[in-house]
């Protein structure tokens, strides 16, 4: 059995648009999906499901029991999420079998789910990704691995950029609010990590194990402050209004709540994860108005940047 899934419309096409060849590798996909399957005698056990830069199917075989065979796009990058996997080791993330670089393949352990979006309990969601973070951040990072600090230097340069667009098409950010998050972009290049970080903690990327132990999939290789991960658990979380009057000031200290549930589950400076996160939402709402994102995503990460101090 080949295995070979049928990749729906809109997978192809938000892959293709973001990255043209992306359009070769999906043609190819069948047969490079047929010759892993063979290679490591491996069979199908049940349906794709589909990333943001991969396809993932379970599989089965006599060697390893149940798995899950990814295989990354071009927009995605397997043999630096290899390297993460294996210097991470099953702390805080999925444990990785098997490694084809030729392939843009990883065998991976099975995860059954849920995942952290579907914790009908928000805080619990919060702490359990802060307790992945902490798992993940006391992994000593080895010498090669990519400091977020090394990275800040062209961040700011690119929101700098954005600002002047930002400008001229007359949706600019307070001034304060820009000269904020550029402060903070510029302290996080002193800011040398000694532990792993994963780099995108969603709560659609942290799944729960058989076992009952909350992990992540698809880490970055990368070392820098935990901090940093603070931004995108907060983008996960359902979004109050922050738009006028008590309910904004309602909204506004439930995140606050959020935060604090977060840091402290992961034994972090929550002042610091809210001046990172506060740069990052205004490097997001930058980047989604100019990537045509949703308006109203737009406003809410406009009305997060706002608030400059936690």
């Amino acid at each position: 059995m080949t295995g070979s899934p049928d990749i729906p419309a809109a997978v192809r096409h938000r892959l293709v648009s973001q990255d043209r060849a992306a359009a070769a590798w999906l043609d190819g996909l069948p047969s490079r999906i047929g010759a892993v399957l063979e290679r490591w005698d491996l069979r199908v056990a049940g349906p794709p499901s589909f990333g943001g830069t991969s396809v993932v199917l379970p599989v089965r075989s006599g060697g390893t029991g149940s798995a899950a065979l990814k295989l990354v796009s071009p927009l995605g990058d397997a043999v630096q999420e290899a390297r993460a996997l294996e210097v991470l080791a099953g702390h805080g993330t999925v444990r990785r079998e098997r490694h084809s670089p030729e392939d843009q393949a990883l065998l991976l352990e099975l995860l059954p789910g849920p995942t952290l979006a579907d914790l009908a309990d928000e805080r619990e969601a919060v702490a359990a990704a802060g307790a992945v973070a902490a798992r993940i951040a006391a992994v000593p990072a080895p010498p090669d691995a990519p400091q977020l600090a090394a990275s800040a230097p062209a961040w700011r340069e690119a929101f700098a950029r954005q600002h002047r667009r930002a400008i001229r098409e007359g949706r600019a950010l307070p001034a304060d609010v820009v000269q904020a998050a550029d402060a903070t972009i510029g302290d996080l290049a002193g800011a040398a990590a000694p532990g792993m970080t994963h780099g995108d903690l969603s709560f659609a990327n942290v799944l729960r194990r058989d076992d009952g132990a909350w992990v992540a999939i698809d880490p970055l290789y990368r070392s820098g402050p935990a901090e940093h991960e603070a931004h995108t658990v907060l983008r996960s979380v359902t979004r109050p209004p922050l738009s006028e009057g008590l309910s904004r000031a309602r909204g506004m200290r439930r995140m606050r709540e959020l935060l604090g549930i977060f840091c402290e589950a992961a034994s972090l400076d929550p002042q610091r994860a809210w001046r990172i996160s506060q740069a990052r939402f205004a490097a997001s709402a930058f980047w989604e108005a100019e990537h045509g994102g949703d308006a109203a995503d737009i406003a809410w990460l406009r009305e997060m940047a706002a608030e400059i101090e936690l």
